[in-house]
């Protein structure tokens, strides 16, 4: 644990991680705002800011090691800094959780009705503390029954298909940072998805849930695993989905053409699409898939590699958010 680290923990039990570099300057602009209503109040409090790419992981092992004193963590960021942070922690014992979003998504405040553009209201809703939620935590594992396996938190959805596809190119493209300069990059998702329906691949692949259903869906255009109803800036994946039933919720599209799937894409986007054929949902607490070739996999937007077998699954560790 670094020096710095180490004071701020002396100091307070109010902190706050903000993404240095998240949303083109967005998460700075919503700190000061923050601060200025913190100095006003006479609150204690600590930030220390997320300054490269895993930094916020760094930050979390510091804050959250097992044994350390309760505190609350307030994130000032988008979805991806607060994925980087879980992938951090040591214990979720330790600590509550508030978010003052500052992303381009904001699936996690979504999910969870949390004002996404007024950090005044959020950050008095936090201090004031009248309201707490606990959520489920999904967990990815790729490759699990090989030496190369690695392990994956995500908070709002995982998966690999169409959208892992999406993920993995919204990460360096250049329509998403357009559309960002243009203040309206939520729909950088829905264009790069567009996009990414031409000569997309489909595979087959086998899926097997813990209740010993086991399906093989061919000509596979996504596999979704929610905990909240809406990935990617509010594509409703699966309606169904609750973040505190102990469960995750899948959504997998398959058997049909890329021509057909994207006719379909706006009905998903509405979350219209429960009834079509062709698309198949369940709750799970774990399921396994196998592919024959690579997938690109994704955990809550952020690129996870490309494997031929994963395991998704909730972990008994829950996640409290004050809001």
């Amino acid at each position: 644990m670094s020096k710095k680290i180490i004071i701020f923990i002396l100091l307070a039990m109010l902190y706050f991680v903000v993404n240095k570099y998240g949303g083109r300057g967005k998460s700075v602009g919503r700190w000061r705002i923050v601060k200025e209503i913190l100095d006003k109040r006479g609150e204690k409090y600590s930030v220390i800011f997320s300054e490269r790419r895993g930094h916020a992981r760094e930050i979390a092992a510091s804050l959250t090691e097992k044994g350390s004193e309760k505190k609350d963590i307030v994130i000032i960021g988008g979805d991806g800094t607060i994925n980087e942070f879980l992938n951090g922690v040591d214990d979720f014992s330790v600590f509550r959780l508030g978010v003052i979003p500052a992303g381009s998504g904001n699936d996690f405040s979504r999910g969870l009705h949390l004002p996404r553009h007024n950090p005044k209201k959020s950050i008095k809703a936090i201090l004031d503390g009248k309201k707490e939620s606990v959520i489920d935590i999904g967990v990815v594992t790729t490759n699990p029954d090989s030496a190369e396996k690695k392990r994956f938190r995500f908070c709002i959805s995982a998966g690999f298909g169409l959208d892992a596809l999406i993920c993995q190119k919204n990460e360096t493209s250049k329509i998403k940072t357009l559309l960002n300069r243009l203040h309206i990059g939520k729909l950088s998702y829905i264009a790069i998805t567009l996009a990414t329906f031409i000569g997309m691949k489909s595979e087959t692949v086998r899926v097997r849930f813990d209740d010993g259903e086991e399906k093989v869906f061919e000509r596979l255009i996504f596999l979704s695993a929610m905990n909240f109803p809406a990935e990617g800036g509010g594509v409703r994946m699966n309606p169904r989905a609750k973040a505190d039933d102990a469960l995750l919720s899948s959504c997998a599209a398959f058997g049909i053409s890329n021509l057909m799937a994207f006719l379909k894409f706006p009905f998903v986007i509405l979350g219209l699409h429960t009834h079509f054929r062709n698309f198949h949902f369940k709750d799970f607490k774990k399921l396994e898939a196998f592919s024959d070739v690579p997938v690109v996999v994704h955990t809550d937007g952020e690129y996870g590699g490309e494997v031929k077998a994963l395991r998704i699954e909730c972990e008994s560790a829950k996640l409290r958010i004050i809001f």
